[in-house]
């Protein structure tokens, strides 16, 4: 989309909300650019989003949202996924992984079951039953048809397992301020990148498989070669296009991230005041060779460094 003058607001409330309806985030931000009387209507928009999609699964949101502040605890999955694309094409999420450290597990959990009325689902399972490496165990719960999954991480960080994910298709996450996409340009385009981990660390299950070809169901273009996908710039890492390199080294806070803040932006004068709660995750998601060039077999890494 093409910035321009951007007169949604002199559209009537219903033509308004089916524009709003078809378009994704990537493009719900341009538009919010064109003009400030756009910037609210669409932030609120973003926001009633966000709300509609918690109450399907808990009746307190503020409280959810409270807990998620205090907790450094994430939504993941489909639930964040959603979010990113076009409410037209929104498909109802069944589950909603919720991703916590181990030091605010029980918090979240006591949240979940005392202010929710969550009860669990079965037994728990631990890491060595699972196919993540930086998931330590996953609650099941459950109240009458709504599912949540309360993911436990080892690391300093919750979002760490997202790093990990099958696909980049599902690299987004829900904090209690944001809402995240770690490959904008894929995820918008309805493509994603298979993460070498899968194949270099043989990780391969049924599990993943079937995790795969359900966004291949939903339309997804899944390849495990970056260039199938687009073209990127492999040595030229201050290339725009640079972050979709799969040797690149990416952090959570870099200039190839998407993300939308719910809550206003502090300012000072001019200035704009981030203040960065959680903490920053780099990774590399390796792989081999993609394209002719001089770079080796890259392994995944992730680390937390701040």
């Amino acid at each position: 989309m093409n910035h321009g003058n951007g007169y949604i607001s002199l559209l009537c409330p219903e033509i308004q909300r089916i524009i709003l309806e078809h378009l994704g985030l990537s493009d719900l931000i341009t538009l919010a650019e064109t003009r400030n009387e756009n910037k609210e209507g669409i932030k609120d928009y973003i926001a009633k989003r966000r709300v509609k999609l918690f109450r399907s699964f808990v009746d307190d949101v503020d409280g959810l949202l409270s807990m998620m502040e205090d907790t450094g605890s994430v939504v993941s999955g489909s639930s964040a996924l959603s979010l990113i694309r076009p409410e037209a094409e929104e498909l109802r999420a069944r589950d909603m992984d919720v991703y916590v450290t181990e030091a605010f597990e029980e918090e979240v959990l006591k949240h979940l079951k005392e202010k929710e009325g969550y009860a669990g689902a079965g037994d728990v399972v631990l890491k060595q039953e699972y196919n993540d490496s930086a998931m330590a165990k996953i609650f099941k719960l459950e109240k009458g048809e709504k599912k949540v999954d309360v993911i436990v991480t080892h690391w300093t960080a919750a979002v760490a397992p997202i790093l990990q994910f099958h696909t980049t298709s599902v690299m987004n996450y829900i904090t209690a301020d944001s809402l995240v996409c770690l490959y904008p340009r894929w995820t918008t385009e309805k493509k994603g990148f298979v993460n070498p981990r899968l194949y270099l660390e043989g990780k391969s299950t049924l599990h993943t498989v079937e995790g795969l070809m359900k966004y291949v169901g939903r339309g997804f273009k899944i390849r495990a070669d970056p260039l199938q996908l687009g073209e990127h710039n492999c040595e030229d890492n201050t290339d725009n296009q640079g972050g979709y390199c799969p040797h690149k080294l990416r952090s959570t806070v870099d200039d190839e991230v998407m993300q939308w803040n719910y809550s206003p932006t502090k300012t000072l004068g001019e200035t704009t005041i981030v203040c960065q709660t959680m903490p920053v995750m780099v990774w590399c998601l390796g792989g081999y060779e993609c394209a002719v060039g001089n770079k080796d077999e890259t392994m995944s890494m992730m680390f937390v460094c701040a």
